[in-house]
């Protein structure tokens, strides 16, 4: 009798974007570097997709992307409201209104990164793999190991 192979579990991103173009193709990019991906086109959605269920379940994510303006909240005040989240993934903040008090701002509600729209998708993946490895590249480092 054949056993099941186990499938390594992909690190799932979460993605918070309004601009339904911008969205697919990062998650396109993300799927393709080895990632699960999930989205959402504004604040309340990523807000209801993070935050702790009634009953204390929630969706895990292993990172989040999420845009500075959007529609309902921005990406600044779900940081903001998830600061005293238990075990709240890592943020990388993305605006097309990159100034340093925008910046400073994330930075102070904790992002990990932020980064300036128009961005490089190879940046950007590259930036979620130092927060975030991918499974490949896990199974990669892996086999690297004495």
């Amino acid at each position: 009798m054949m056993e099941p192979i186990a499938k390594e579990k992909l690190p799932k991103i979460l993605i918070a974007e309004d601009d339904p173009d911008l969205r697919e193709l990062m998650a396109f990019a993300l799927f393709r570097a080895g990632y699960s991906v999930d989205s959402c086109s504004n604040g309340m959605e990523l807000l209801d997709k993070l935050d702790l269920r009634k009953d204390g379940d929630h969706e895990s994510f292993d990172l989040v992307l999420t845009d500075v303006r959007m529609p309902a909240l921005t990406g600044l005040e779900v940081l903001e409201a998830l600061q005293d989240m238990p075990q709240r993934p890592p943020f990388i903040c993305m605006t097309a209104f990159g100034d340093a008090e925008t910046h400073g701002t994330a930075r102070k509600l904790g992002a990990a990164f932020t980064i300036d729209k128009p961005f490089d998708l190879d940046r950007l993946i590259a930036l979620v793999g130092v927060l975030c490895p991918s499974g490949a590249r896990r199974n990669t480092q892996r086999r690297r190991q004495p």
